[in-house]
């Protein structure tokens, strides 16, 4: 299940450094923009989970999904606080079976584990709505969280600015300070990078802005309006009715719920902080000026994904609504569980299992030799975390010179059928002449 690519590489290389090398890291991961840099927090996190395993990558994968199980525990107790037993119930269950929430948890990546920081952030919003400003100190908590999560998450200092206005409800000078503070304690060392680096990554964010401006477009407004739409629709795997219909019925209902007599109309919350969420998110990356990914509206797509769990908790309380909720989840369940399955038997994958099983057969084959050489036939990106299994198995590979031992490496094994000794998965191994 655990795919082994650029991002968990990049972790467990974190984890190697921080336990083999040096300890202290002020950075994370590079973001797309080139010179830009993620907090160094949820790698920090993973580094107790990787020693726990002897650096090895599955370590990582476990402290992910615990991560996962968090966040299902947080679905239950925030769906619980906002709409009831019944919808924390039903968000639980959802998030714990889906097969697309499954493998996000399964990524060791940081922006499809933030969706906790979306939960607690949006139940902050929540709780300030209602008037306690004692909440401020974990929502800034949140907001400093997001540059060790990504960026994508950062519409929402918008939406905390757009419910201030309205609701014109400021904290104490002591909430204010300790606010402050909270936040202030993840970026700590993204500070310290900026300053011994005198502040390059603050330059190179505005040149970015001030070189790439971005014009309105409504080509980019209108793709980033579908992904939105569509969202929900991929993360269920709602594929057996038009995704057209199921995303219509679904912003109709939702809608029509937050504007009519409902239980979620009678707070006030949900009707302004949707909207606004919905508005910066929108036009945040159709003015931002680089293309966008469809994982940066995940913060979106985690919204959606609350209020549909609380819609279906509605159905619950009489015979028809019941039964309607039995077909939706009954149709949910069919689609999911065929993707289970055609993942688990799925011939063509290049996951870790398969890609240790290669470096073990190499390494075991070359104990105590250092006199060989790895080669690959591969598609672009396909040979990611390799090196790192090496380096792990005491064979660091990277900058030796070709020898006459040469093993090849063919990832997808398509790219050569014919030649390969030995095949795990869809990665296949060339042995030496």
């Amino acid at each position: 299940m655990a795919a082994f690519d650029f991002d968990q590489e990049y972790a467990s290389n974190f984890a190697y450094s921080v336990i083999k090398e040096f300890p202290v890291q002020l950075i994370g991961q590079q973001l797309s923009v080139e010179g830009l840099f993620m907090g160094p927090l949820y790698f920090y996190y993973l580094v107790p989970f990787f020693a726990l395993f002897n650096l090895h990558p599955f370590g990582g994968f476990v402290g992910s999904v615990i991560l996962g199980l968090t966040t299902v525990v947080a679905y239950f107790i925030i769906g619980k606080k906002m709409f009831g037993t019944k919808a924390g119930i039903v968000l639980a269950g959802l998030k714990a079976t889906l097969f697309h929430q499954v493998r996000n948890d399964w990524t060791m990546a940081p922006s499809y584990s933030s969706e906790l920081i979306v939960l607690i952030t949006w139940y902050c919003f929540y709780r300030y709505w209602k008037g306690e400003t004692k909440i401020l100190p974990l929502m800034g908590l949140s907001f400093g969280l997001f540059t060790s999560f990504h960026p994508i998450l950062f519409p929402f200092y918008f939406v905390f600015i757009g419910l201030l206005i309205i609701k014109k409800r400021l904290p104490s000078f002591k909430i204010a300070i300790l606010s402050l503070v909270a936040f202030a304690i993840p970026i700590t060392p993204l500070l310290l990078f900026e300053y011994f680096h005198k502040f390059l990554e603050v330059k190179r964010l505005l040149s970015f802005f001030g070189t790439n401006t971005s014009p309105f477009k409504i080509d980019t407004l209108l793709q980033n309006l579908q992904i939105t739409y569509f969202g929900l629709g991929e993360l269920l795997s709602f594929y057996t009715i038009p995704k057209e219909l199921f995303a219509s019925v679904f912003f109709a209902s939702l809608l029509m719920l937050i504007f009519k007599k409902s239980q979620f109309s009678k707070e006030s919350f949900h009707k302004y902080a949707l909207i606004i969420s919905f508005l910066a998110f929108l036009l945040y990356y159709t003015f931002f000026p680089s293309h966008i990914p469809e994982y940066y509206f995940l913060g979106l797509t985690t919204l959606f994904f609350l209020y549909f769990g609380a819609m279906l908790s509605l159905l619950v309380r009489n015979r028809w609504p019941f039964v309607a909720l039995l077909l939706v989840l009954g149709n949910i369940t069919y689609s999911n569980v065929s993707l289970f399955v055609d993942r688990w038997q799925n011939p063509s994958l290049t996951t870790l299992a398969y890609k240790d099983f290669v470096v073990k057969e190499i390494t075991y084959r070359e104990t105590n030799n250092n006199e060989f050489y790895v080669s690959y036939i591969k598609n672009p990106g396909w040979d990611y975390g390799f090196n790192y299994l090496f380096k792990l198995y005491g064979q660091d590979i990277e900058g030796r010179i070709a020898k006459d031992r040469v093993y090849t490496i063919v990832t997808p094994k398509s790219l050569s059928p014919d030649s390969l000794d030995i095949m795990y998965g869809n990665v296949g191994l060339i042995l030496p002449d």
